[in-house]
């Protein structure tokens, strides 16, 4: 009878195999790996020459800072002129965005660390810093200061324009826009020319639907269907020997529409009390303890004193 030899039972060919697989594959990875990181390198190194080299863009170097090594994003710095006759031909060399390059700019960049470039800039005494990442779709900056310098709003002269800042993404809140920036050095004349819409957060009169009529001293919004006015009390003839402190403490006076007549209000305490209805019903909880309020009478003590 022939003897059989058993198969064998070493699995060392199938583990070299499984290894030579896992190390071509890490391999690949790395390769991978290494392709997006050059890929980023030149991209970074595409921006800056592209940074150095665009004749609108530009830092600024006139605005104070309390760190001397923040950095600035793409701005394009509005050039000066002694002669007030070379403005109108200033600015429309500025309108044309292909004839910018006519004009003479100082070309610098600073050096930052990662792709951060913080923003900084006065507007008066009040100092605002945005952050932008020239690599990402979405940069931050303050709600306060988007309200602010919101570009939409202003109507420039022309005359204290520092910067311009294009196409920047800015997330506010939970929302993302797409704005320029203009920069100044004095808002005071648009405060002189009627402009106040810009200091008054434009952003959220929109969302509210808030509407104001500054000689009558008039202000609604509107609740779900309805209209809400609110009359400001220093405008009322009645009051107008109060003080300015005594000003300061009264609530604004709730004003009744043509609809709120139609639905049966009489006076503003019905259309409050209909807002504040369910503020009213209390459980059995909130029942008065009526021998505490006994005690109370014949004892002769201030409610006042015990709450």
């Amino acid at each position: 009878m022939e003897n059989v030899n058993p198969p064998p039972t070493s699995n060392r060919p199938i583990l070299q195999a499984a290894l030579r697989v896992q190390a071509v594959q890490e391999l690949h990875e790395l390769q991978r790996t290494l392709a997006f990181v050059e890929s980023r390198l030149e991209s970074i190194e595409q921006f800056l020459n592209n940074f150095s080299n665009h004749p609108n863009e530009t830092n600024m170097n006139g605005l104070e800072s309390d760190d001397e090594s923040v950095d600035t994003p793409l701005i394009s710095l509005f050039p000066r002129s002694d002669n007030d006759s070379d403005d109108d031909e200033v600015l429309n060399e500025l309108i044309e965005y292909e004839n910018v390059g006519m004009l003479r700019h100082e070309k610098a960049i600073n050096s930052f660390v990662g792709d951060d470039l913080a923003f900084q800039y006065m507007i008066r005494i009040r100092k605002f810093v945005a952050y932008f990442d020239p690599f990402l779709p979405i940069n931050i900056i303050t709600r306060k200061a988007y309200n602010t310098i919101m570009v939409e709003e202003l109507e420039s002269t022309w005359k204290n324009l520092v910067a311009y800042v294009r196409d920047i993404y800015v997330f506010v809140g939970s929302f993302t826009y797409i704005t320029d920036f203009v920069v100044l050095e004095d808002v005071g004349e648009f405060i002189l020319i009627d402009k106040a819409k810009f200091m008054m957060g434009n952003p959220f009169r929109k969302i509210t639907k808030l509407e104001y009529d500054c000689t009558k001293g008039l202000m609604s919004f509107k609740r779900i269907f309805d209209n809400y006015t609110f009359q400001m009390p220093h405008t009322i003839l009645e009051i107008k020997h109060w003080g300015h402190v005594s000003w300061s403490k009264i609530p604004p006076i709730l004003v009744l529409s043509q609809r709120d007549l139609t639905n049966g209000f009489k006076n503003a305490y019905e259309k409050n009390k209909f807002m504040y209805n369910n503020c009213s019903n209390l459980g059995l909880e909130y029942q008065v303890d009526k021998s505490m309020k006994e005690w109370l009478i014949h004892r002769h003590v201030s409610i006042h004193e015990v709450t």
